[in-house]
């Protein structure tokens, strides 16, 4: 149960707080006095989102926050486990305490005893403590897609559930998977050609690393040899002066000249033969060192050519070293091998798309038997509750329809037309199958004995909505582990002795739940256990919201006025009063 709300900052409310009780508590009050305001508190507490135009004006935040007390094993005290949120045990019980702030710039956080907790985790919480059943949840009968919840929620199978759903997923996954290479199969048929010829272009060139730095190195090293022999040479041809004497010989025979001078010329003759000799020695030097070079001019050549082709490959291929042009080869012979390969490859994941689908089948036709033995049950038990909601002649059905889907416009034809026939006949049973199951279930009422069973929206008025979700809801209950069921005027389009069986159907619902109901009903009022009122007031040029708890005797008089309007008489009062006793008897 929820025993405290405080309520902070939201729309009207400057600052509300309201102790509930166990059983059934009713909240009433005039129109526009803030009735929704409590049940948008309690959207807002237990994860809903909400726009911060909700909080107060002049206010920074908008907060509020709840005490739950439930069972220790309750899953919302496992969960909070998981969390790492410890709780305090007291006997069999829990207590849980919840705090969430708006802030007027749309900024939310929460808390759960204190521990900061994301939007998604205290939704998780929450939706295990609160139901809420608002005059919308009526209208969500008016919606066929919305039954087989209804159904589902009834028969209690989140496993079988689950499990079609995982199943489809796969389904789903392995078709996105086949769509994916079929595309890239498409696009590389249009490319064929000329991703083959850029292939077998680098296959024949067989590019390396180890060749290019090699190619390299020995193109490096040969244009130093050369350049060096080049200076050399011709070093060697100014001393051999082309045609003409050496330096050498002209130097000897100017020593020999020199030596007719006689004695005077004899010390210039010893230097110029110096000279000549150390002339001959540089010539001797630079001709062995002119025949020590060895290149082989046509494995240079070959390099160069080899050099240039890599070259050529870089500025074709738009890449700037050897690893990028050595990853395009890669590419190439993955996409031109990817053709050669795609057959195969679709023909397992189309054999796989058909095992999964077998799987899917197998878990929807187990699906499909749970849901046919939980109509017949819920059929009666909500029959039941709807012929003493005063329509005893009504009778519940269900009309099961197959799934028709249609499948994705997918093409193998363009790879194999027998792989395509093959994905064709595999897909036809997806299309018969739903995250759902195999089926559609709508419910169909007949109000009164002979006529037909039509669609809700075709047979059902505003007040038998009201009862046949108060019936729902009823049923669906029985085995739920919501804390707190809170109704917020369904009891819409019903009055008189139907709305004294509404009330003590939901009596009879608080003997197993806390129930919270807004109502505008006396009948529905006389019912409570504990009677709260929302009023409205002026304080200080602001309009603000309170909520207080009734004695017997305030809730008499607050019932008298629901039964007479604004004025309460002495007739109305002490018919309140019968009602009351009434109830309690």
């Amino acid at each position: 149960m929820i025993t405290h709300l405080n309520i902070k900052g939201l729309a009207i409310i400057e600052n509300l707080e309201i102790e509930f009780s166990p059983g059934f508590n009713v909240i009433t009050g005039e129109t526009g006095a803030g009735k929704s305001i409590l049940i948008l508190a309690l959207h807002f507490l237990t994860g809903a989102k909400v726009s911060s135009d909700v909080v107060r004006t002049g206010a920074e935040n908008a907060v509020v926050s709840g005490e739950f007390l439930i069972h220790k094993n309750h899953p919302a005290v496992l969960n909070l486990q998981k969390l790492g949120i410890e709780t305090e045990i007291e006997g069999e019980d829990s207590a849980i305490l919840i705090r969430r702030q708006l802030s007027a710039k749309g900024r939310s956080q929460a808390w759960i005893n204190d521990v900061a907790v994301s939007s998604q985790a205290l939704k998780e919480i929450g939706h295990g403590l609160v139901d809420i059943f608002a005059q919308h949840e009526n209208q969500r009968l008016m919606h066929p897609q919305e039954h087989i919840r209804y159904l589902d929620q009834f028969a209690n199978h989140p496993k079988e559930l689950k499990a079609v759903q995982i199943a489809f997923q796969a389904c789903e996954a392995t078709l996105h998977e086949i769509e994916v290479i079929v595309k890239r199969v498409a696009s590389s048929q249009r490319d064929k050609d000329y991703l083959e010829y850029r292939l077998q272009e680098l296959k024949k060139f067989t590019p390396s690393c180890e060749d290019f730095n090699a190619i390299n190195e020995l193109c490096e090293s040969s244009d130093k040899v050369v350049a060096e022999r080049e200076v050399l040479t011709h070093a060697l041809s100014l001393f051999e002066n082309g045609e003409s004497e050496g330096v050498s010989s002209l130097l000897w025979e100017i020593a020999k000249k020199l030596g007719h001078l006689g004695e005077g010329g004899d010390l210039l003759k010893e230097r110029a033969e110096s000279v000549a000799r150390e002339v001959e020695d540089i010539h001797f030097t630079l001709s062995s060192r002119v025949s020590a070079f060895d290149v082989d001019e046509s494995s240079l050549e070959k390099a160069q050519e080899r050099q240039f082709g890599y070259q050529e490959l870089f500025r074709k291929h738009a890449v700037k070293s050897i690893d990028e042009l050595l990853n395009i080869f890669k590419s190439l012979a993955s996409d031109v091998g990817t053709l050669e390969s795609a057959k195969q490859t679709l023909n397992d994941s189309v054999d796989r798309l058909k095992v999964e689908i077998e799987t899917l089948e197998k878990g929807s036709l187990k699906l499909t038997e749970i849901r046919k033995k939980a109509a017949l049950s819920l059929k009666k038990k909500v029959e039941k509750e709807i012929h003493e909601l005063s329509m005893p002649g009504a009778t519940l059905d269900f009309d099961w329809t197959a799934i028709e889907r249609v499948g994705p416009e997918l093409s193998l034809g363009s790879i194999d037309d027998k792989l395509h026939s093959k994905f064709s006949q595999t897909l036809q049973g997806l299309t018969k199958l739903s995250p759902d199951g195999a089926e559609k279930v709508q419910f169909l009422l007949a109000s009164n004995p002979g006529e037909p069973s039509l669609p809700l929206v075709k047979s059902a008025s505003g007040g038998e909505l009201s009862r046949i979700m108060l019936a729902l809801k009823k049923t669906l209950a029985a085995d739920a582990e919501t804390c707190v069921l809170v109704f917020d005027e369904i009891d819409t389009g019903i009055s008189g002795s139907v709305a004294d069986i509404v009330g003590r159907k939901m009596r009879e619902l608080a003997l197993h739940f806390q129930v919270l109901c807004i109502s505008h009903l006396p009948q529905v009022a006389v019912y409570a256990d504990t009677h709260c009122l929302v009023k409205k007031q002026g304080k200080k040029n602001r309009t603000e919201t309170e909520i207080v708890k009734l004695s017997l005797e305030a809730s008499a008089k607050e019932i008298a006025r629901l039964l007479s309007g604004r004025e309460v008489t002495p007739s109305s009062l002490s018919h309140a009063k019968n009602l009351m006793t009434q109830a309690k008897a």
